[in-house]
């Protein structure tokens, strides 16, 4: 499979891997939830074993940045790569192209997003640009920012994001009471 159906079987696939590990986790019986959290991990030392041998025998090829940078950009193998810590692309280089990819979206609303700092403990952003409530929630500007980057770089622990509004703030804007009267005024007179 390729494209969004692969992607999507994966998603489905590392669901029922999570919801299977929470069953295990709940088992009365010791020896049964020991053997197959130890089956569990055999099999996972396997596939990160095979994994590895892979992105060795791609990086000897002689196409720098060729098949493996295809499947560091795969969303299901970027996905496996991630997952046993294989991924080629270093934490940085991940959270940038997340953030890459938000600059054009974020842009035609008129906000800009900068990378303030890196790493595993947290990614924090700073936001600047106009907002004038036409950009959608400060809510869902910060899910769509949480999203792209939790996807690339999920071993991240926290996003802080400078600058992001208040969803629960409204924006005053003081106008001198001569203006105001002024603007009776003429509406009254026409």
């Amino acid at each position: 499979m390729s494209g969004p159906v692969g992607g999507q079987a994966a998603r489905s696939a590392q669901e029922r891997v999570g919801e299977l590990i929470e069953t295990l986790g709940a088992l009365d019986d010791s020896t049964a939830r020991n053997c197959a959290q130890q089956l569990m991990k055999a099999i996972l030392d396997l596939h990160g074993a095979g994994l590895s041998r892979m992105l060795e025998l791609v990086a000897n090829e002689n196409a720098p940045g060729g098949l493996l940078e295809r499947l560091a950009q795969d969303e299901t193998v970027s996905e496996l790569l991630l997952l046993h810590g294989l991924h080629p692309h270093d934490l940085a280089l991940r959270v940038s192209q997340a953030v890459n990819g938000l600059r054009g979206t974020l842009g035609v609303h008129g906000i800009r997003i900068e990378i303030s700092n890196i790493d595993e403990e947290a990614v924090r952003l700073r936001l600047a640009g106009l907002w004038h409530g036409k950009h959608g929630s400060a809510a869902q500007v910060r899910s769509d920012i949480e999203t792209a980057i939790f996807a690339l770089a999920p071993e991240v622990a926290a996003i802080e994001i400078d600058n992001l509004p208040d969803d629960h703030v409204h924006e005053m804007k003081f106008v001198p009471t001569r203006v105001k009267q002024a603007h009776l005024a003429d509406s009254g007179s026409g």
